[in-house]
């Protein structure tokens, strides 16, 4: 399964993890492996999140306040 972020989407996240790191470098980590844990669950089991409008669903990222949005499309 292939993905592509928004750049709006890109966007946020690195805002978010240059948040993390001005916190704490280890912080900004644990956001960063929470994100790509996300995005490998999705790409095993795309339809294991629930529909939230449309065609679009939401993955929450473990315990960060952020989800990721998306929809499948044919390749």
């Amino acid at each position: 399964m292939k993905y592509v972020f928004y750049p709006e989407a890109l966007n946020e996240y690195s805002k978010a993890v240059r948040y993390y790191a001005e916190q704490r470098v280890d912080l900004a980590q644990s956001f960063i492996n929470a994100v790509e844990d996300a995005i490998y669950r999705l790409k095993e089991s795309p339809n294991r999140y629930p529909i939230i409008e449309g065609d679009l669903r939401r993955c929450l990222i473990g315990t960060f306040p952020y989800g990721i949005l998306y929809s499948l499309e044919q390749d």
